[in-house]
């Protein structure tokens, strides 16, 4: 399924999610990562900020992407040769990566555990022995469904242009499947775009144990970048090693 805010509105990502808003997750995830200049591949890199930072960081990172409006941001952000059209559920590399990392989620956009458990062999495939895997997933079970707000600076500056409003909520009868739901407004712009998107393999823990059974090691699950074991965030990281 195609999203707009992924799509036809993925030039305005950076402005109701801006990149300070992941600055210490991204923080978490580089100081986890084997020691630079190791090669990192970030899958889901969206407009491209977690990529930037690695490569300052010193790291020889790129991008893997499915939407081709995010891999022309993001293309403009680090160069075209960094990042890649392409689907996680498609990579077929061997002991490439000392480091594969998929942040805000993008690990949720399959349809079935099966499907995860398949992007997990080909995580493990695609990294070199010793290798880490870094994932940031969508935890069903701790969704409240509370109604959220951003507020952000519009395009040339205005105080509270962009509003952002998003609930995520656990479907019905599903333990697994998320319900995010999203509401992307800019008054200078007269824009308003609304939609609800769809996430699945949304239990970290299962995806855990998946992670285990395709052969990754020391297999952790952290609320947050604070580094505390899985509570009760809707955001976790999981970290795992490939031997």
């Amino acid at each position: 399924m195609e999203y707009a805010l992924f799509g036809s509105a993925a030039n305005r990502y950076d402005w109701h999610t801006p990149p300070h808003h992941y600055q210490h997750d991204h923080a978490f995830v580089i100081a986890r990562l084997p020691a630079a200049p190791g090669r990192v591949l970030d899958v889901g890199c969206g407009t491209g900020v977690f990529l930037e930072k690695a490569i300052a960081a010193g790291f020889d990172a790129t991008g893997l992407d499915a939407s081709p409006e995010m891999v022309s941001l993001a293309a403009r952000r680090v160069g075209k040769d960094r990042v890649r059209l392409g689907r996680m559920q498609e990579l077929a590399e061997t002991a490439s990566y000392d480091g594969i990392v998929s942040l805000s989620w993008s690990f949720n956009y399959m349809s079935s555990f099966r499907e995860a458990r398949n992007v997990l062999s080909r995580f493990f495939e695609a990294l070199k022995p010793g290798g880490r895997l870094i994932l940031q997933l969508a935890h069903a079970a701790n969704a409240t469904g509370a109604l959220n707000e951003d507020r952000e600076p519009g395009p040339e500056g205005q105080p509270d242009d962009v509003l952002f409003l998003y609930r995520f909520s656990q479907v019905l009868g599903q333990h697994c499947e998320l319900r995010a739901q999203y509401v992307y407004g800019c008054k200078s712009q007269q824009e308003l775009v609304a939609e609800e998107h769809r996430l699945s393999a949304a239990d970290a823990y299962e995806v855990a144990a998946e992670a285990s059974a395709v052969g990754f090691k020391n297999v952790e699950l952290l609320n947050s970048w604070r580094g505390e074991p899985l509570d009760q965030s809707v955001s976790a990281f999981l970290l795992a090693a490939r031997p």
